[in-house]
């Protein structure tokens, strides 16, 4: 689900996302962004674009790493 948001919002391409998740191909992730979109629309969830956009899964990860853990409990 994470993948198909960080997709909709415009963050990164397919590329981008298949290259930072190692051993997912692009076309994988393409048919889940295809199959989810349609429930997200449906529940008026589909996210903005994000104002930034990543050319690269190094530049998508570093960003990602930079995020402070939070609690959970």
């Amino acid at each position: 689900m994470v993948v198909a948001i960080l997709y909709l919002r415009k963050l990164c391409t397919l590329d981008v996302l298949a290259d930072a998740l190692g051993d997912v191909s692009r076309s994988s992730i393409g048919n889940f962004v295809r199959e989810i979109r349609p429930l997200l629309t449906e529940g008026g969830l589909l996210p903005p674009p994000a104002a930034t956009r990543y050319r690269t899964a190094r530049d998508l990860l570093a960003a990602a790493g930079k995020e402070a853990d939070t609690p959970t409990s």
